[in-house]
């Protein structure tokens, strides 16, 4: 438990959960408003910050939280039919760059480790092929075999 005395910025929502960005003296900071315990109104007027804008603010706060869980990266090369499908399954977690071999996409992928990033790849089978990843390359291949073993 902290005590904190901070200057409300906005309320922002992620899923059923509401978070309150505030400016401290320690710099910006977002907290879980399920997690405040009580609020003591203050005499001085909260400052906020000249051009502060909450929804650029709040993406900014999403996009870094999302890179903090998703360390793994990895280069991939993507068939073009797959780009819509893979954006939709890996949202954030995918950033398409220029044109590769063969008409394919160059594209970096993030994942939360070897497993859950093979898992949301695999379905893509030959659309979207993995570079520079030998571990996850390996597990693919892995994936692969048992497949065919399983279903023949």
């Amino acid at each position: 438990t902290t005590e904190r005395t901070v200057h409300p910025l906005g309320l922002a929502r992620k899923g059923r959960v509401w978070y309150l960005l505030a400016d401290t003296d320690a710099g910006p900071r977002t907290f879980r408003v399920d997690r405040v315990r009580g609020v003591e109104h203050l005499d001085a007027a909260a400052v906020r910050p000249d051009g502060f804008d909450l929804e650029a603010e709040w993406a900014r706060v999403v996009d870094r939280v999302d890179e903090m869980r998703t360390q793994l990266r990895c280069q991939v090369l993507v068939h073009p039919r797959a780009v819509g499908s893979l954006r939709w399954i890996m949202r954030n977690r995918v950033r398409f760059g220029g044109p590769g071999d063969g008409g394919r996409i160059h594209a970096e992928v993030r994942g939360h480790g070897i497993e859950s990033l093979a898992a949301d790849l695999a379905g893509f089978g030959h659309a979207v092929e993995v570079l520079d990843h030998p571990e996850l390359r390996d597990r693919l291949s892995r994936l692969g075999h048992e497949l065919v073993e399983l279903y023949g």
